[in-house]
Formats: C-alpha cells, sequence, structure tokens
C-alpha cells in the first residue's frame, strides 16, 4: 500500500478530496502539519533515515504539495483522479526517491519552487 503525504493543505474538504481520489488506489492519506516539515520526507513513510531538524517551521510553504510515496506502478491512472477531484497543476507533487527521502518537506518544495521556474523560464523564451 502507497501513501500520499500532503503539506499546505489546510482545507478538510481538500483533503477529503485527495482520500476520495486515493480510495481506489488503497494509498493512505497523510497530512503533514507544520510540525513535521523539517522531519525527512522519507522517515513519516517508516523508512530510516536522518533525525529532524529542531524547531518547528512557523512559516507558510506557499503552495501545496504532494508526495507520492510507494505508489510507482499507480502514477499514470492516479493522477488523472487527481485532477478530477480538483487537485490541479498549481500543486507540486513529487515521487519518493532514495535520492530525496532525506529531505525535508521544505528542502523539497523549494527544489520544486525552483523547477517549475526553471520550466516557465523556458517555455516563455520559445
Amino acid at each position: 500500500m502507497g501513501t500520499i503525504l500532503l503539506y499546505g493543505f489546510e482545507e478538510l474538504n481538500d483533503i477529503l478530496a485527495v482520500k476520495a481520489a486515493a480510495g481506489p488506489f488503497q494509498a493512505e492519506v497523510k497530512p503533514v502539519w507544520h510540525d513535521g516539515w523539517r522531519t525527512p520526507i522519507g522517515a513519516l513513510v517508516g523508512r530510516k533515515t536522518r533525525p529532524a531538524r529542531e524547531g518547528v517551521f512557523s512559516g507558510k510553504l506557499g503552495g501545496r504539495m504532494m508526495i507520492f510515496c510507494d505508489m510507482d506502478s499507480q502514477m499514470d491512472d492516479l493522477l488523472p483522479a487527481l485532477r478530477q477531484a480538483g487537485i490541479g497543476p498549481e500543486c507540486y507533487k513529487a515521487v519518493l526517491t532514495s535520492w530525496n527521502q532525506e529531505w525535508d518537506g521544505i528542502a523539497l518544495f523549494a527544489e520544486l519552487q525552483k523547477e517549475r521556474r526553471v520550466i516557465e523560464e523556458r517555455q516563455k523564451g520559445k
């Protein structure tokens, strides 16, 4: 069974929409609140990682992010289901890998923002 980690999802209706879309895939949906944003992503799904950074992040991410853990074979069907549930392209999406499992949610969100900016700048240049 896979897991979907939710960052920046503050509205219950949005969380329930993700749960409904993920239900047919037997995915566990876990909202990650501010006190978990400094915890390595892998640790949130039971992998052995470094300890969490100290302190609670008190700021805002600046958007929403979903991290898909152990769901590689279901992504082609899951993403359209999430779109139908109202989770569009403004929500950052990532897959948990051996490379990023040590990152915390704040670091991954910042990296996804940078990548999106680069893509948007390239598209403007065409």
